[in-house]
């Protein structure tokens, strides 16, 4: 489908210059939202994979509007990160780094062209900044997400430390198949191997449904109770739900965000989240991996897409 790709560039909120691509569909539906794209992690705006790429042109053939661009520090636009441990960039993102990118890119869409509704959608890391925007801009109605983490990444530091018994049994069933692998062995003989997550994996008990933490009325969270889960995320989650946002959340079956989601976030809010059960959609593509590398995977991820968008157009 023919469609305008041109170059653009914005301030955001730290004077740096961040640059995007706009796609406006050749015959633009004036009543549809645009659509903002978050960058993933420490990628660019194309996404890993070029993932973005397949999922702009199913937006715009809907006939939205759709932004992509990179944050400071990354990409094409100004800025630099300073943290030398990539751990420490993923946490920073977590916590809301770019939410301020994120917001200046939508003023950025109503001011120069003319946008007043907003989806904006991201993966991972990606997502989660997408949804701090959705908090804090009310103009922002829906908010579609691929494996977005509600952990901070402490859990990339000591990676045997938070797993969730989702992620134990794919492990477990991981180093099983590669018992007879020349390669595994030298790396374990070697010390290459992650000893703590070898052991969580194939001696912890797994696959029992998650016990939420007991919190004592009137108590703060803490990170004892809550583990590794980001404090932000449930807050930011429900405020966007509360003035009626909408969400849909893919995960990928061979992703740990999904048994973290479940296990670290929806078992502890479950009560909460059935009083928003008809504005969040969730789906589990089977197989698929973080990024969704298959082509298979983001053909099932974009027919998902399309049918909560026209259910969304349905229903006015």
């Amino acid at each position: 489908m023919m469609h305008d790709v041109l170059p653009v560039s914005f301030r955001g909120p730290h004077g740096h210059l961040l640059f995007g691509t706009l796609h406006r569909p050749a015959a633009p539906a004036g009543d549809l939202p645009a659509v903002v794209l978050m960058s993933p992690g420490v990628k660019m705006r194309v996404g890993p994979g070029r993932l973005y790429v397949p999922i702009t042109e199913a937006l715009v053939a809907r006939g939205h509007t759709v932004l992509r661009f990179d944050f400071h520090g990354l990409g094409d636009s100004e800025g630099e990160l300073q943290e030398t441990m990539l751990a420490d960039v993923y946490n920073h993102i977590e916590a809301g780094r770019y939410a301020g990118d994120a917001l200046a890119a939508l003023e950025w869409m109503r001011r120069e062209q003319g946008h007043r509704r907003f989806i904006v959608a991201g993966l991972c890391g990606g997502g989660v900044t997408a949804l701090y925007a959705a908090q804090r801009d009310p103009s922002v109605e829906a908010l579609f997400a691929i494996g977005i983490t509600v952990t901070l990444s402490s859990d990339a530091v000591m990676p045997a430390a938070y797993l969730s018994n989702a992620e134990l049994v794919n492990r477990r069933k991981g180093y099983l198949r590669r018992l007879f692998s020349l390669r595994s062995w030298w790396r374990l003989l070697t010390f290459q191997s992650e000893f703590g997550v070898i052991f969580r994996s194939l001696f912890a008990k797994a696959g029992k449904p998650p016990k939420p933490p007991v919190i004592p009325a009137g108590s703060a969270l803490t990170p004892e109770q809550l583990g590794n889960l980001n404090p932000m995320f449930a807050p930011a989650f429900f405020e966007f739900l509360g003035r009626g946002g909408r969400a849909l959340l893919v995960f990928s079956e061979k992703d740990r965000e999904y048994g973290d989601f479940q296990e670290k976030f929806a078992a502890f809010h479950a009560d909460r989240l059935r009083a928003h059960a008809p504005q969040v959609t969730e789906h589990l593509v089977l197989g698929a991996n973080h990024v969704m590398s298959l082509r298979e995977w983001q053909q099932e991820t974009l027919a998902v897409l399309d049918r909560w968008l026209a259910g969304a157009s349905a229903r006015g």
